[in-house]
């Protein structure tokens, strides 16, 4: 992948004031990597290190495509955001006796939605029919399990619904 960082020259430490790496032993204190070191990364133009370009390049197409897809820009990003993960949370919200939804409400995401299945077997069985619906990746993470249903910008409104209206005939039995 690649980071991108915006940052004031004003911001920037001059470059006698950054700390030797000596200094920093001496100090106890971790030596951060170069990459990290802004004013070295300014003081050559942004090219001290050789760029992905195959990740520059997958970015570029990305970032067309959202500006294309969204002609309000964030505004419109955001808005389509909310809008598949309030389908999700709906769903989710009606069916309390079979979800429970992880984070509490002021902590949610939008483009990670993590809930659980009150059973090991019903969680099996749902991400078995999400599978033949084509819903892909909803397993958790290895290390915590549970549902991850990952919303992200490129997952279309009606594949969010698709999944809402799952959750709804899942919790039903329909």
């Amino acid at each position: 992948g690649i980071t991108v960082v915006v940052i004031r020259k004003s911001l920037l430490p001059p470059s006698l004031a950054t700390p030797s790496a000596k200094l920093m032993r001496q100090l106890g204190l971790p030596i951060p990597p170069i990459i990290l070191d802004y004013a070295t990364i300014a003081k050559n133009n942004s090219l001290y290190n050789t760029l992905s370009v195959f990740d520059v390049y997958i970015a570029d197409l990305v970032l067309q495509s959202l500006l294309a897809t969204y002609p309000n820009k964030v505004d419109g990003q955001q808005a389509v955001a909310e809008q598949k993960a309030k389908a999700i949370y709906s769903a989710l919200e009606a069916h309390p006796q079979v979800y429970e939804i992880v984070p509490h409400p002021s902590a949610r995401s939008r483009m990670n939605i993590c809930f659980r299945i009150l059973t090991p077997k019903a969680e099996a069985d749902f991400l078995a029919g999400a599978t033949a619906l084509g819903l892909q990746g909803l397993k958790g993470h290895r290390s915590v399990g549970g549902i991850r249903a990952s919303n992200y910008n490129s997952v279309s409104v009606a594949s969010a619904e698709k999944l809402a209206a799952y959750l709804s005939a899942f919790a039903t039995g329909a």
